[in-house]
């Protein structure tokens, strides 16, 4: 499901307690937001800004997952997306809190997320906790899933029945050298 992101506008809602759109630098910090959101997200991620130092699609914020374009003079972020709306792609999904663009997406039957959906959708990005290091050896053993365990169980029964097939002398010939 790919998702079209009014950028400035969720900025502007005001749902990032650390992202404003007075901020220098607010376009790159919603970017790299949404390439944390990527890592976990399916879907392709273009975020349309407002006139920027840069027009057209920026190649210093693109990346990681998300396209990132700026309109060029005298068209406006909104322009953008009214032309991506007419010809939508297969599930877009458009992220706005624009009243006349959400008139828009609902006229060409595209889905409207507003800036708080996208983001209990995508949940807050958790700051990253390191764990203490542990001495070697003390480590826990890795919670496996019943799935996981009779997979390895196959895995390790099939290993056993070639060595006792080979031992019984009916497995492969031992002529040819073996490989490491």
């Amino acid at each position: 499901m790919p998702l079209l992101i009014d950028g400035h506008n969720v900025i502007g809602a005001g749902v990032f307690e650390d992202i404003r759109l007075q901020d220098e630098d607010d376009e790159r910090r919603l970017v790299d937001r949404l390439r944390v959101w990527k890592s976990r997200y399916p879907g392709t991620i273009t975020v349309v800004f407002d006139h920027g130092i840069t027009e057209g699609v920026s190649g210093d914020l693109s990346g990681g997952g998300v396209r990132v374009i700026f309109a060029r003079t005298p068209q406006e972020a909104d322009d953008l997306i009214r032309q991506r709306l007419r010809r939508p792609a297969r599930g877009l999904v458009l992220v706005t809190g624009d009243a006349a663009l959400r008139r828009e997406a609902a006229a060409h039957r595209v889905p409207v997320w507003r800036p708080h959906e996208l983001v209990e959708r995508l949940g807050r990005p958790r700051p990253v906790r390191r764990p203490p290091a542990r001495e070697p050896g003390t480590e826990e053993a890795p919670l496996l899933s019943e799935q996981e365990v009779a997979e390895w169980e196959r895995l390790f029964a099939a290993r056993a029945r070639k060595r006792r097939r080979r031992a019984q002398g009916r497995g492969p010939s031992r002529s040819a050298p073996r490989r490491p």
